[in-house]
């Protein structure tokens, strides 16, 4: 398998068998190691040496919370500088058996691989490796592949006095698929493809974006954050390998993913907005790059890194607590949105020079009554705070703001994120979970109409999902849909 097909930093480790160079934190010397992505695609290595080890004292107690910038480094004489960054023991176990020499083993949690190669040229292409790429939709653009195979048969000829006779072949076979789709953000063309044909371990959905340059971390982070949300399918993180102009591997990074505890892999896809004509799976060129451009080129006036994570967080949360989730990202969008306008919105009822003559008439009235000082106190913090207005009532205005209209049960929905906030005292419902869904459409329709990435959205209350105009709401008399 070619490196620009799937990661392969086990079979380049195979291939180029690095030593360790410096064990860093680690019992060493190392004898022997390996590196892998377990089930739960964390990388980790397994690591050996003799019984009696050298291993760093302990600088850091346990419960410390810090960032871990612990390395081990290894060498070759291939070419190939290693580095594992982030490493840190979670078993360390010493064999003895009898008079044979004891082993001290260990696994060996790893944040970071980092890989280059010496004598590289500079790199030309960059891909992005990543779990969960959907495999449902119907992709735009094409990925046709030609594989040319060389038989050579050699009969006799050993030793070479004898005779021989030599067969040769060639078979072309080809294949093609519809399982990409090609962008151009801020100038930089990509491709996000799904990965078929490959031997991706412990991943189900593989898949990758490759770029047309070589983009700075951030640009390529903003980019898969923008893809996800307009796909409806968090796109996690693997890694990522560049290439020189001949398709040599140059330099690679593989990562240890966050994947919200495995959850954002089992949720279905859901785009906030159709994506094509012709079907819920549809994508069309122009949609998607209409969608994607729009969210990055809003991405710093609306805070969306930070935006994005709380929404994916709402998302993939256990139900009783998903709503105190959605109204912290709505309320972090909304301050980013308002912060970014002409006109600042004041987050108090009244001025301050009228709030101060209301508030020395309550706090004098307060003082002449008869309640104890110990009373009073508190009644006097509730007096100061007063005059800030209500999550509500800010909430209200950014509906205002955008032109969009809510309906009855959609305001209703609203107030569960107070319910959940404060405990829920009932268990989680059927109508628990059409709340959670009329909070997840509100965010749709909010950021989009922000950005101005589509005009319609999906209804995913209502059965069958049908499409509206984002200033239309969700009916109060619909049937219901109260799948997942």
């Amino acid at each position: 398998m070619f490196s620009w097909q799937w990661e392969d930093f086990q079979e380049i480790i195979t291939s180029y068998a690095p030593a360790v160079d410096n064990h860093g934190p680690l019992a060493g010397p190392i004898r022997r190691f390996s590196i892998r992505r377990d089930p739960d695609l964390q990388l980790c290595m397994d690591t050996e040496g003799p019984e009696s080890v050298d291993q760093r004292d302990m600088r850091h107690p346990p419960g410390t919370v810090r960032i871990n910038e612990d390395r081990v480094t290894f060498r070759s004489d291939m070419g190939l500088e290693l580095e594992a960054i982030g490493v840190s023991a979670a078993h360390t176990n010493t064999h003895i058996e009898g008079s044979a020499p004891g082993v001290t083993t260990q696994k060996v949690d790893i944040h970071r691989l980092v890989g280059k190669f010496a004598l590289s040229r500079t790199p030309r292409y960059t891909i992005d490796w990543l779990e969960n790429v959907p495999t449902v939709f119907l992709w735009p653009d094409n990925i046709e592949r030609n594989i040319e195979e060389i038989t050579i048969v050699t009969l006799g000829g050993v030793p070479p006095t004898r005779p021989k006779l030599v067969m040769s072949g060639r078979s072309s076979p080809t294949g093609s698929s519809w399982a990409a789709a090609q962008l151009e953000v801020n100038g930089i063309h990509l491709y996000l493809c799904e990965a078929q044909r490959v031997d991706a371990i412990n991943v189900k959905k593989p898949g990758y974006i490759v770029y047309d340059g070589v983009p700075a971390d951030e640009f390529r982070d903003r980019v898969r954050r923008c893809l996800s949300f307009a796909l409806g399918s968090y796109l996690i993180y693997l890694g990522a390998s560049r290439f020189d102009q001949e398709w040599s591997l140059t330099d690679f990074e593989v990562v240890s993913p966050y994947t919200m505890h495995g959850r954002a892999i089992e949720l279905p896809p859901m785009p906030p907005s159709p994506l094509g004509t012709r079907s819920f799976w549809d994508i069309d060129t122009l949609k998607l790059s209409r969608m994607v451009n729009a969210i990055y080129t809003r991405y710093d006036d609306l805070n969306f890194g930070v935006v994005s994570w709380a929404y994916w967080h709402a998302v993939t949360a256990a139900p009783h607590i998903a709503a105190v989730h959605f109204g912290a990202a709505l309320e972090s969008l909304q301050r980013a949105y308002f912060s970014s306008t002409e006109v600042p919105r004041s987050s108090k009822i009244l001025d301050d020079e009228t709030w101060r003559k209301v508030l020395t008439s309550l706090e004098s009235a307060l003082d002449n009554s008869d309640l104890a000082s110990d009373i009073r106190e508190p009644f006097r913090n509730k007096i100061r705070n007063l005059n800030s207005r209500s999550q509500h009532s800010t909430g209200k205005d950014l509906v205002d703001e955008l032109e969009l209209v809510l309906s009855k049960r959609e305001k209703e929905a609203h107030d569960a994120r107070h319910e959940s906030a404060h405990g829920k005292d009932s268990e989680v419902d059927v109508e628990w979970i059409r709340d959670l869904k009329l909070l997840r459409i509100r965010f749709h329709r909010i950021f989009v109409t922000m950005t101005g990435a589509n005009n319609e959205y999906y209804d995913y209350f209502t059965i069958g999902n049908p499409v509206r105009r984002l200033k239309e709401p969700v009916p109060d008399s619909v049937q219901w849909n109260s799948g997942t």
